[in-house]
């Protein structure tokens, strides 16, 4: 008979999420490299937990540089519940390098472990959206942290 390799369950598949990136003109930059924000999330084993990580070209009115959103399991499509959506945005060419060297250091940490709580937590926090987001104000990040009940 032909059988099927066993997959070990200490090294389950991660299907890549998907990825969309708006071209930008020269007068804006995005404050994080993608391999970057891949090798933090493969690091923290939080890889699978993300869905669509998408880079929007337009300024975000608030400062806002990275954001991720969480999906309900009950709410929208079975491969996007219970996982997140995470967003950069760009940012003036002229801060790009200051803000990556901010959500490197500060930004990614946080947010991995953000990402792990959203696949630990019981059903009460899996079942509503939360909002984790990143913005850059006087030179240093600030974060916040909420949810829709």
């Amino acid at each position: 008979m032909n059988q099927q390799p066993e997959i070990p369950v200490d090294n389950p598949i991660e299907e890549p999420y998907s990825f969309s990136k708006d071209k930008i003109g020269r007068e804006l930059g995005y404050p994080l490299k993608r391999s970057l924000l891949d090798s933090s999330l493969h690091s923290a084993s939080v890889y699978a937990a993300v869905y669509s990580v998408r880079y929007l070209g337009h300024r975000h009115s608030n400062n806002i540089v990275l954001d991720a959103s969480f999906v309900p399991e009950w709410q929208g499509h079975p491969t996007v519940r219970g996982r997140c959506l995470i967003t950069v945005w760009a940012v003036p060419s002229q801060q790009r390098h200051a803000a990556e060297q901010l959500l490197v250091a500060e930004c990614l940490p946080l947010l991995c472990r953000w990402l792990a709580r959203s696949q630990s937590e019981g059903n009460v926090w899996r079942g509503t959206e939360h909002t984790l987001s990143f913005e850059i104000q006087d030179g240093r990040l600030r974060h916040s942290d909420s949810s829709s009940r």
